[in-house]
């Protein structure tokens, strides 16, 4: 019996000090993460959202960041409602280049605009005269009961244009 009491003296002295923190001596410790920098912001105003969907926000921070937008409700109360949202932003990019995006966003997604966004290449002209044939030819019975796009593919095909 004593040696089982012993050996249980044993066991919980050996856990305790397995489980009390080590000395590390020299050892460097582990940095903490520095925290990103405070930026003011310098101006701001803001409107809404009111009860009709309408709003209106702006900011501007010390470190040259500008925003705006204002939204109205489009078509309230109708199965076509969509919010319609008009804004721009501003600032510097690392390399020292001032970037202006204005946008839209509305029941048809979202559109922007700056100088510094790609734009896509010219449509070539065999192409954009094809796509204003097909524009020209009247709509028929077939045409107003098929979604646009397996009318552009039926039609497309019969003008072998795929």
């Amino acid at each position: 019996m004593k040696f089982l009491i012993t050996l249980v003296s044993a066991l919980c002295a050996v856990a305790s000090v397995s489980a009390a923190p080590q000395f590390r001596g020299n050892q460097p410790q582990p940095q903490q993460p520095q925290s990103s920098p405070v930026i003011a912001i310098v101006r701001q105003a803001q409107d809404g959202p009111n009860y009709d969907g309408r709003f209106n926000y702006q900011y501007e921070t010390e470190n040259g960041i500008q925003t705006s937008a204002s939204g109205d409700l489009k078509n309230a109360g109708t199965p076509d409602e969509a919010l319609v949202i008009q804004g721009s932003y501003s600032y510097t990019a690392p390399d020292g280049t001032p970037i202006q995006v204005t946008y839209v966003a509305d029941e048809t997604g979202f559109h922007a605009e700056g100088a510094h966004l790609p734009t896509p290449p010219p449509i070539p002209e065999a192409i954009a005269k094809s796509l204003e044939y097909l524009r020209s030819l009247p709509p028929s019975k077939e045409d107003a009961q098929q979604p646009f796009r397996k009318r552009f593919a039926r039609r497309a095909r019969k003008y072998r244009l795929l």
